[in-house]
């Protein structure tokens, strides 16, 4: 079996919403994606997360969208250094 994972993100052109999907191999990989996002370094936000399996002739078994993309993005973004003091400079800024 194999599987296949999506990262749905959202983006604004010419004047509509237009969301893409995009692919990975593993979900590490999209969680640090979608940490990307989150952390405004790509264009767009990501709105969801897929998990597509396929069995050895190609054939799609399952299709589930993945919920736990949200805390693990957000354990991602927590280990970023650099997101760090940018969200406590916004938080000082926010306070006055």
């Amino acid at each position: 079996m194999e599987n296949t994972y999506y990262l749905i993100v959202e983006q604004q052109a010419d004047g509509r919403c237009l969301r893409t999907l995009d692919e990975y191999a593993s979900v590490d990989r999209l969680v640090a994606d979608a940490a990307d996002y989150e952390a405004g370094e790509f264009p767009g936000r990501w709105v969801g997360a897929l998990k597509l399996s396929f069995d050895g002739s190609g054939r799609l078994t399952a299709a589930d969208s993945l919920v736990d993309v949200a805390a693990a993005v957000h354990a991602e973004l927590a280990s970023r250094s650099e997101w760090c003091r940018r969200q406590a400079a916004l938080e000082r800024w926010s306070t006055r």
